[in-house]
């Protein structure tokens, strides 16, 4: 009955979740529930690293003779906005976790949806973030490469 259901489905160019589907997609929700958690937490380790870091540090320049480029407060903001953009895709994985396992618990199709469009806006945020951080990057090895050269001829 069931095989007569997916043959007749995948003739009709539908897509039909068979059991092994589900199982892969029920072991892909409770890793990505248990990564999001300890991303959650891992969240939690820089915020307090960073308020901490930023009064040690401060004491820890302070004694340090000659200007520093790093302050305190710099290492607090750092690590307070590593904290903020990791939040997002940790907060995508975990919705898209939950509501995976609840879809697949009351085979509710928009939960399933819902469950989907969340890991696409993760891959999205990752995505972006990453197109940023290599544009980044490039404007710094240009400038080191145009700022060197210029030094050489100096």
């Amino acid at each position: 009955m069931e095989h007569t259901v997916i043959d007749q489905n995948m003739a009709e160019g539908k897509m039909t979740i068979t059991p092994q589907i589900k199982t892969f997609l029920k072991e892909t929700a409770k890793w990505g529930k248990f990564l999001a958690i300890v991303g959650f937490i891992m969240i939690g380790f820089f915020v307090v690293f960073a308020i901490f870091a930023g009064t040690i540090m401060s004491g820890v320049l302070s004694e340090m003779s000659g200007p520093s480029a790093v302050s305190g407060g710099m290492i607090t903001v750092i690590y307070l906005l590593l904290g903020l953009i990791y939040f997002f895709p940790v907060l995508y994985l975990y919705r898209f976790s939950v509501k995976m396992q609840t879809a697949l618990k009351n085979d509710d199709q928009e939960f399933l949806a819902s469950s989907f469009e969340n890991l696409k806006s993760c891959y999205k945020f990752m995505g972006i973030f990453m197109a940023v951080v290599l544009g980044f990057y490039g404007i710094v090895l240009v400038g080191g490469l145009l700022f060197g050269g210029i030094a050489a001829f100096m």
